[in-house]
């Protein structure tokens, strides 16, 4: 289980990395790899279907901007 501790560091890690990106693109790079951290982490913790949940807004995404 994650301590307020950790997610008061991985907040500060997080932030820290958007406030360094210089572009949009380089922001949304910063996200994915947030997403996949936490979906990761949340594997680890016995809850797997959080992939299936990134899969999903992913997908709606694409969906919504894909000509």
């Amino acid at each position: 289980m994650t301590t307020p501790r950790q997610t008061q560091n991985r907040a500060k890690f997080w932030n820290a990395r958007i406030a360094e990106a210089r572009t949009d693109q380089e922001r949304a790079t910063v996200w994915q790899n947030a997403c996949r951290t936490v979906a990761a982490q949340a594997e680890k913790e016995g809850r797997p279907e959080v992939w299936a949940e990134l899969v999903k807004h992913l997908h709606a995404f694409y969906r919504h901007h894909a000509r």
